[in-house]
């Protein structure tokens, strides 16, 4: 593993995109893990939070972007850069097109 090199984008994309998932999950786990996962997301609609929620989840791409720069892995923090905004498009698309807020 000490000669792997984690200056990818496709590295960048893969862990920039995994992350607000991840925390997501984690959020469930921690605070609504009595609830099915389908009660959640009614619940989530229900208050018109989903949006709300994955922004939040999106700010979790800081600590994955900083210890690239900081390591001067420029290519896979242009990754997970790339795979913010496409979460904010899916945010974009939530709130504009669905009707969730």
């Amino acid at each position: 593993m000490k000669d792997f090199d984690f200056d990818k984008l496709w590295i960048g994309m893969i862990l920039g995109l995994a992350t607000p998932f991840i925390t997501l999950v984690l959020y469930y786990k921690i605070n609504f893990s009595f609830m099915t996962v389908d009660e959640f997301i009614k619940y989530l609609k229900l208050g018109d939070i989903v949006t709300s929620l994955i922004s939040l989840c999106i700010l979790t791409n800081l600590a994955v972007f900083y210890p690239f720069i900081w390591k001067e892995k420029y290519k896979g923090a242009y990754g997970v850069l790339a795979s913010t905004f496409i979460w904010a498009a899916v945010v974009v698309f939530l709130k504009f097109f669905t009707g969730n807020q």
